[in-house]
């Protein structure tokens, strides 16, 4: 500690020493000029160091930006005061005509190059009829604004905004101090700190990663001695002595210095509330056009104020007495805004933060206010995860099928926390009443599929993982076995061990939320273009876990991948309850009955037998057998009037499922006619009619009333003849 301490007081003295020396060139009328553009020059020349792989040839290293950045910190201590009153002289046209940094060519936070090369065309033709047009131009629009929306300034904000436009510049223009003191911090930080920080959590993780090998190379090698197992095994350790080496350095130049995380902090809240009143400040909702200036700010702005919050929440005590409003106020504004903030990695960045200040997380007292007293909060931010966790189902790259489990993973987490506050608890609920048959629809529906593929993924696995088991504990013909298939079985049953835990950590979190949630809200489960795949989904989990194939899955130590049956049986049948109470036309037994896939009257009963045994509630088992008794009454009633149907004409059949329709609706561009609660539960997943893949909304669906009323006709004269053969 005594060495950690000294290093720090050596490095802030040669800030100090750094800062002064700058500071009085910069006061030098002469030298002023040579500074800025010497600055420029370091940071233009460095750009590289964004990427992941930095050449250490062409670039400064490390050590020499997170030094730099320290400097430019304490140059912003002037404008860094408490209410960030000298924000206005930052101009925002600096990132267009900046004389000496290159902005230009960063990714925007939604404005392609090409967008923000027509957009500056059109302004500079706007401009040269002259500065007083431009703004008269410029009030009117913001007026326009304040008369397309009755918002109300966020409570809360220790900032106040000022509805004035800023001044636009052009490349002739002089900017102030600040204003290139801002975005050149900015930058420093990028490449610097925060640069350094990316890397120190890479380097953490490799370690991990190489510790975790070196143990299941030491049990391998238990297993089965082999040289290139000891070579190996030497060669991690010296590995992972040299990363503890690094590990040090970054602890005593970034980890263990406060001040230098705590004026990155406070320069980072600048960056949000300067961002923020380029679109009219904090308000909520946002403008329906995201302002062109917020458009094109750099992306990394955003991107390093969220990586530097998850690095500083997860350090003890660093949150307490710290002003946290304005960061939230941005995050609820901005996470569920792909109009504002296209890259929907970014703003799922933005979840993670509020995961780091669940209080049992952060253990600090300051952020539980955010989520229990944050009027914001408690309006938008259920609403907004939502969004999020079925916007994030598309993102574009090439892992969006995995990355997706990743995200909603936190948002899960963030949820359930948030169901245990009531004032978030009774918004969830009021969201799911006004949004049925919108985005809350649409997340129940990935939450259902997410859950189903989880668990099938996770059950498949742990067959396989049994067999492996099989092959390594028969000691005889394993060492029969060559070293290297030994070698590669090993590795196996490690990589399998891991998908299982994960799979059913993800598959556990998604049935806990159903569990809870179903307690309170049913309507939207009970939908008819939902109600028989909750169904077929819930049956699906029941016969994996009381069914025959139920002793297959038994593993040695269950608790080490998260596979607790009980529980998930338990929270199955409490799902199966609520929804059955919440049913008031009786249609989940018929939805039960219809599933030809899992569906067995048996297991209801099997299923109760365990519960009695386990010890559940009695009434929840009485309950859910009464379930189960009209399930199987509902199955003889589907018979009985399959039975009188007879031979259903081809034209009442629906063509995807094969079932008599009841809401027959015209595609408008195949022409092909589906009944109505089949293509609307394929459009939760896919906006595209599945005949010819052309664009498809539920609004677009044309009623075919002639069919419908033939089909009803159909219906009612077998019914008729069903009656009239009774008696």
């Amino acid at each position: 500690m005594s060495s950690f301490a000294t290093i720090k007081t050596v490095m802030n003295s040669l800030y100090d020493g750094l800062a002064e020396v700058l500071l009085t060139l910069l006061k030098n009328p002469e030298t002023r000029e040579s500074v800025l553009l010497y600055l420029a020059e370091v940071i233009n020349k460095n750009a590289s160091r964004a990427h992941m792989q930095v050449d250490p040839i062409s670039c400064a290293s490390s050590g020499m930006f997170v030094n730099l950045s320290a400097v430019m910190l304490r140059l912003s201590e002037p404008f860094l005061d408490p209410n960030l009153s000298k924000r206005d002289k930052i101009d925002p046209d600096y990132v267009f005509y900046s004389p000496r940094l290159d902005l230009r060519g960063l990714t925007a936070l939604h404005a392609s190059s090409e967008e923000v090369a027509k957009w500056l065309t059109n302004d500079n033709q706007c401009n040269s009829v002259g500065s007083k047009q431009n703004n008269n131009i410029e009030n009117r629009s913001q007026g326009s604004q304040k008369a397309d929306h009755s918002d109300n300034d966020i409570p809360g904000s220790s900032v106040s905004h000022s509805s004035n436009p800023v001044p636009l510049a052009r490349e002739n223009a002089k900017y102030t101090f600040i204003c290139e003191c801002f975005f050149m911090t900015a930058r420093v930080l990028n490449l610097g700190l925060l640069k350094a920080l990316s890397d120190f959590k890479h380097l953490v993780q490799d370690i991990s990663r190489s510790e975790s090998t070196l143990a299941k190379l030491k049990a391998m090698q238990e297993q089965a001695p082999a040289p290139q197992f000891a070579l190996e095994i030497a060669r991690l350790e010296k590995e992972i002595e040299l990363y503890s080496q690094d590990k040090l350095c970054y602890e005593a130049q970034i980890l263990r210095d406060t001040p230098i995380l705590q004026s990155a902090f406070t320069f980072y809240r600048l960056v949000l509330v300067w961002m923020v009143s380029l679109v009219g400040g904090f308000k909520m909702p946002l403008p329906d056009t995201c302002p062109m200036k917020f458009a094109c700010m750099p992306e990394h702005f955003v991107d390093d104020a969220m990586e530097l919050l998850i690095f500083a929440s997860r350090i003890p005590k660093f949150l307490d007495g710290v002003f946290l409003e304005d960061y939230m106020n941005f995050i609820i504004m901005f996470m569920a805004s792909p109009d504002y903030i296209r890259n929907p990695y970014l703003r799922a960045k933005m979840v993670e933060v509020l995961n780091c200040w669940m209080t049992s997380r952060s253990g600090s007292s300051a952020t539980s206010t955010l989520f229990e007293g944050h009027q914001l909060s408690l309006q938008y931010l259920v609403r907004n995860l939502l969004k999020l966790y079925v916007d994030i189902e598309f993102t574009g790259s090439h892992t969006q099928f995995y990355d997706k489990f990743n995200i909603r993973h936190n948002i899960a987490e963030l949820l359930e926390y948030l169901w245990q506050v009531p004032g978030h608890r009774n918004a969830w609920i009021q969201i799911a009443k006004d949004e049925e048959k919108g985005v809350y629809l649409n997340f129940l529906n990935f939450l259902i599929n997410d859950s189903i593929y989880l668990l099938d993924e996770s059950l498949n696995k742990i067959l396989e993982l049994k067999e492996l088991e099989a092959e390594m504990s028969n000691t005889t013909e394993w060492e029969r076995r060559p070293a290297q298939e030994r070698q590669e079985r090993t590795r196996l049953f490690h990589s399998q061990e891991n998908i299982i835990r994960i799979d059913l950590k993800l598959a556990n979190e998604d049935v806990s939320m159903m569990a809870f949630s179903t307690e309170h809200i049913t309507a939207p489960f009970l939908l008819p273009e939902m109600v028989e795949r909750v169904a077929n989904m819930l049956n699906y989990f029941l016969l994996q876990l009381v069914g025959p194939q139920r002793k297959s899955l038994s593993l040695k130590d269950p608790e080490k991948y998260e596979f607790r049956p009980k529980d998930l049986l338990k929270q199955i049948v409490h799902i199966y309850v609520h929804l059955a109470k919440g049913d008031k036309d009786d249609i989940f037994p018929s939805a039960i009955s219809k599933d030809g896939r899992s569906y067995n009257e048996q297991l209801f009963s099997a299923a109760a037998d365990v519960l009695r045994r386990i010890g559940e509630d009695p009434r929840i088992i009485q309950d859910f057998v009464e379930l189960g008794r009209k399930a199987k009454i509902a199955a003889s009633e589907a018979m009985d009037t399959e039975e009188a149907l007879g031979e259903i004409p081809d034209e009442f059949l629906d063509p995807i499922q094969y079932t008599l329709m009841k809401d027959p609706v015209i595609l408008p561009s195949s022409r092909i006619i589906v009944d109505r609660h089949v293509i609307t539960r394929h459009l939760l997943s896919d906006s595209t009619d599945p005949f010819n893949r052309s664009h498809l909304t539920s609004d677009m669906l044309i009623p075919d009333n002639e069919l419908r009323a033939r089909i009803e006709e159909f219906v009612k004269s077998h019914g008729s003849r069903k009656r009239e053969s009774t008696l």
